[in-house]
């Protein structure tokens, strides 16, 4: 099948699409989900769709909920104090910042003749023994460190599948502009979706068996990814020994890309192995402040201006919003044993009454954004969500400081009703980045430019639980599930407001960091390498139209002549 072209007349309101159909551009889930699905698919082919489904609807929805929701129950079963648990959280999460790794290896070495294929299925591979490892083997034969290092294989599992997903619908973007906020869409909405189905069935499972029982059963789902594969749906391209070659050629001429992809893989071996060896919380967050310099300069000075300044808004952003997750759990779901004055939620609440309203708030989010916000300026957007986001999250010191009781609102109602609107306020406010993120991958390298914009951002969330748990050690903070602990939660409404505070920072800093461009419009040109007129080439002259692409031509300046 060839594809159409894309009509670039701005009067006409046609898209050309895939088998020659025709639908207007502005269609979309307003028409109905038949009408939306059946002009996506004419446009990007139903092949990636369905490869979509499996890797982000089930994997990244389904299989990372339903697992993710019994993590804090199997560290509860080894006592372990909350800011340790945020340091685990941390690592595990890792994968999501080895993303600029991975694309690079795809991009540069492909096994076989194919670049995305075997890397995805090796990832499959490991992740599903870790799941059977985690689900199978008895507790006394699974260590913490041991348990930690399989949860960091499954999200190695989810992390692989899915920049190599993403990078292949950043190409259709790349070809179908108008089209970005539509793929983005269905693939969030699907993932929510399979997010819903996870976590409602997690709390049932949770209720009545083994926290350990949600890996096991995500074993098949995990697995199932293989099938689009197999199948070929990658549609990928076997590529020759020369084509490689080239490749590796042209990735060549963008050292700073390969530099920032080896520095994120460093820092986070860096991070991982601080974390298994010393539950220090001071040691992890000094770590931690030091990748967060490293990482951010380097990124600045590296990559072209726009795309620079971007990321380390977003890098800001994920950093400054503090984590006291590990500490909230314990809160939540402590016994009348162990903290008498707390809510008891049960698993079942917690997990499927909480976790349903909250996918189902964020697919009710990704709806209206993608009906009514597809439109905006990405400043104009990520300055309202952001300000309401601190605003909103303010609101759970009233519930940790037992205010709520106080005026007689019930913990149940409180938490539902102010996780509805965050729910839908937290959509508004990633799916813009995710869309600008697509517009900044140069063609031939959207893998790699892709995975270090994404992986920047997701080590920003590692970076967040080590400081996070700095801040809960600080505050006294420590639950660990150990009966009469009601003095550890003391403090925890302080360490909430200080965390509700913060994210203030990246609202100050977002006028001169964001694009005020609308979405869908390019940001950047696409044929242009990422590190066009950065301050590294800039200082040492470098021409950006030389054809080898990172010609040292002459310094910035010369000294004068003896």
């Amino acid at each position: 099948m060839t594809q159409k072209r894309i009509n670039s007349d701005e009067d006409d309101e046609s898209i050309g699409l895939v088998n020659g159909k025709s639908r207007r551009e502005e269609c979309s889930w307003s028409c109905g989900l038949a009408q939306f699905l059946d002009d996506l698919s004419g446009a990007v082919g139903y092949k990636l769709l369905v490869l979509l489904f499996f890797v982000q609807h089930v994997g990244r929805g389904f299989v990372s909920d339903f697992t993710s929701q019994a993590d804090p129950y199997v560290y509860k079963t080894y006592s372990v104090p909350a800011p340790v648990v945020q340091i685990f959280s941390g690592i595990t999460q890792l994968p999501w910042a080895l993303k600029p790794i991975i694309g690079l290896l795809s991009d540069s070495f492909p096994i076989g003749g194919y670049h995305k294929f075997p890397y995805m299925c090796i990832s499959v591979v490991a992740g599903t023994i870790a799941l059977l490892v985690v689900g199978a083997m008895p507790h006394d034969l699974l260590p913490v460190p041991l348990l930690v290092t399989c949860l960091f294989l499954m999200q190695s599992q989810l992390s692989v599948c899915d920049i190599l997903s993403e990078a292949k619908y950043a190409e259709k973007i790349q070809e179908l502009p108008a089209y970005g906020p539509h793929v983005l869409s269905y693939v969030w909405f699907g993932m929510n979706i399979g997010s819903l189905l996870g976590m409602s069935l997690s709390g049932l499972v949770l209720a009545v068996a083994s926290p350990k029982l949600p890996y096991l059963i995500s074993a098949l789902p995990a697995a199932l990814i293989m099938i689009p594969l197999l199948l070929g749906f990658l549609e990928e391209k076997e590529v020759s020994a020369d084509e490689a070659a080239e490749a590796r050629r042209r990735i060549s001429l963008q050292p700073e890309a390969i530099f920032l992809s080896l520095l994120m893989c460093a820092v986070c071996v860096g991070l991982t192995v601080t974390g298994l060896i010393t539950s220090n919380t001071y040691i992890n967050a000094a770590a931690a402040t030091a990748v967060f310099f490293l990482v951010g300069v380097a990124f600045t000075v590296l990559l072209s201006p726009t795309v620079a300044k971007f990321n380390l808004w977003s890098l800001l952003q994920t950093s400054m919003t503090l984590s006291t997750s590990g500490a909230s759990f314990y809160f939540m779901t402590d016994t009348p044993e162990q903290y008498p004055e707390g809510p008891h939620f049960s698993p079942f609440f917690y997990n499927s009454v909480i976790g349903t309203v909250g996918a189902l708030m964020s697919l009710a989010g990704i709806i209206t954004f993608q009906r009514y916000m597809v439109g905006f300026e990405y400043r104009n957007l990520l300055l309202v969500t952001n300000i309401a986001y601190c605003l909103l999250n303010a609101t759970d010191a009233l519930l940790y400081s037992r205010f709520n009781q106080t005026v007689g609102i019930p913990d149940h109602v409180f938490v539902i009703g102010t996780g509805v609107v965050q729910n839908i306020m937290n959509q508004w406010q990633w799916l813009p980045q995710v869309i600008i993120l697509s517009y900044f991958c140069p063609k031939g390298m959207e893998a790699t430019m892709y995975a270090l914009l994404a992986g920047c951002h997701n080590l920003g969330n590692t970076i967040a639980s080590c400081w996070g748990a700095l801040l809960l050690q600080s505050l006294g903070v420590t639950p660990s599930g150990a009966v009469g602990e009601s003095d550890r939660f003391d403090n925890l409404w302080k360490a909430s407001v200080v965390a509700s505070c913060l994210p203030i920072i990246t609202v100050v800093a977002l006028f001169q960091f964001i694009p005020a461009v609308r979405q869908g419009d390019r940001v950047v040109d696409p044929h242009a390498t990422a590190t066009k007129g950065s301050l590294w080439k800039r200082f040492w002259g470098v021409d950006d139209d030389d054809p080898a692409g990172a010609c040292f031509t002459k310094p910035a300046f010369e000294p004068k002549a003896a």
